[in-house]
């Protein structure tokens, strides 16, 4: 990552979720910012705003830690459970960056009760934000993050039914035109109608993918996405954990 992030000059990192895997962290001071964080992403050319989402596992955690520890690192930028920002392509252009709490939305999670810490998580105000800052935007690019797929064809999660339902229309209604997320083990690229869908979950152990006519590519592979974004042209292309390009494609607006 650090060696493509010093080649492309990239600006920002993002993350789409399950940043603490198993019980998520405790607390902003526990010492596994450090072990799994700091001394892990320490190339000088990450030393850059990373923009975080929330996964599960982040939510069977502390999850208010992970917006606390944003006090305590100049790259840690993660003001809410959810949130937005916006970065500049050009003097004129610029792309919207909305990141969703996913876990909220899936029906199982709530089910447990205290286990993902869903009492107080009212899915319902969420998808109403999420319509009203795609409304207002007039950003060249709308690219959403969120932790779980709404399309995946991968062996162990695949798609969630509970954002094809809710989110995904207020994405189609608002012509955003990328969502990245990441929960199922895989590098994937999907296609549906003007939404490309990136299942960004190399960054752990890698699990098996299946092939379906949405799938643009697929790989069982440890690994992750880089971005470019232009005016009129996007160009994504996932990496391995040795550096290989195991894909590359390029979209354009209309």
């Amino acid at each position: 990552m650090g060696r493509v992030a010093e080649t492309q000059k990239s600006r920002f990192v993002i993350t789409c979720g399950d940043n603490y895997h198993g019980h998520g962290i405790s607390s902003a001071d526990s010492s596994r910012w450090k072990s799994e964080y700091e001394e892990i992403y320490k190339a000088p050319s990450l030393m850059i705003p990373w923009y975080p989402s929330l996964g599960n596992h982040d939510n069977r955690g502390n999850a208010e830690a992970e917006i606390q520890y944003s006090t305590k690192s100049p790259r840690w930028k993660m003001p809410a459970r959810y949130y937005a920002h916006s970065e500049k392509i050009d003097g004129t252009n610029e792309a919207l960056f909305v990141h969703l709490d996913t876990s909220p939305f899936v029906g199982a999670y709530r089910k447990e009760g205290s286990a993902y810490h869903m009492q107080d998580q009212d899915p319902k105000v969420q998808l109403q934000w999420l319509g009203s800052v795609l409304g207002e935007s007039r950003a060249r690019w709308k690219i959403v993050v969120g932790h779980h797929p709404i399309y995946a064809a991968a062996s162990t999660h695949g798609d969630t039914k509970e954002l094809i339902e809710n989110v995904l229309p207020v994405l189609q209604q608002h012509g955003v035109q990328i969502y990245f997320c990441g929960h199922d083990h895989v590098l994937q690229h999907l296609v549906h109608g003007g939404l490309n869908l990136f299942v960004c979950g190399g960054g752990s152990g890698h699990r098996t993918v299946n092939q379906r006519a949405d799938v643009r590519f697929g790989a069982g592979s440890a690994g992750f996405l880089s971005m470019t974004l232009g005016v009129a042209r996007a160009e994504a292309r996932f990496v391995d954990q040795e550096g290989k390009e195991l894909y590359v494609t390029t979209i354009a607006l209309p």
